[in-house]
């Protein structure tokens, strides 16, 4: 019996689920420091979902400011990678119009879950997304890194046997 060094099905579509839920956490990001720029401190929705988890807990957070931007910008990586790799693996199986069309639906899912029922420390941006001006950019976001992720998927579409070194 010959082992084979490849990954499995399942390993490669893991793989390409984490890395849109990297490339929505960097858009993401982006979209959520274009909001902080637009009131005048690029890091306030870092800052704010750190402060309304130090509450949460009771700490005071006017006590510690460093301390809320890093644990706002922490919960923004653990939560926009887990709503990346979700909505990547709901879009991976779909392929051509049918993967834009289902990007956009899961989008629009998610935005009217997080406007209406989905808890703030759940929610990509905190409490800085709870309203549609806020929703809006994360959405444009989600959208162009779930398209994204489909030059993931395409180098898994690549026969072994060709060389792609040589041109």
């Amino acid at each position: 019996m010959a082992e084979t060094d490849s990954p499995s099905r399942l390993e490669r579509a893991l793989d390409a689920a984490l890395a849109t839920g990297t490339l929505t956490t960097i858009a993401t990001g982006g979209a959520l420091l274009g909001l902080g720029w637009r009131e005048g401190e690029a890091g306030r929705a870092f800052r704010l979902a750190g402060r309304g988890l130090l509450e949460r807990f009771g700490v005071a957070s006017q006590a510690a400011p460093l301390t809320s931007v890093a644990l706002g910008y922490l919960h923004h990586l653990i939560v926009a990678t887990a709503w990346g790799f979700l909505l990547a693996a709901l879009v991976q199986p779909f392929r051509g119009i049918w993967r834009v069309l289902v990007t956009g639906a899961l989008v629009l899912g998610y935005v009217s879950v997080s406007l209406s029922v989905l808890p703030a420390p759940l929610r990509i941006g905190y409490g800085v997304t709870g309203n549609t001006p806020g929703a809006v950019p994360i959405a444009a976001a989600l959208v162009v890194a779930l398209l994204s992720g489909i030059w993931l998927d395409a180098s898994d579409a690549i026969p072994s046997s060709v060389d792609t070194t040589n041109p």
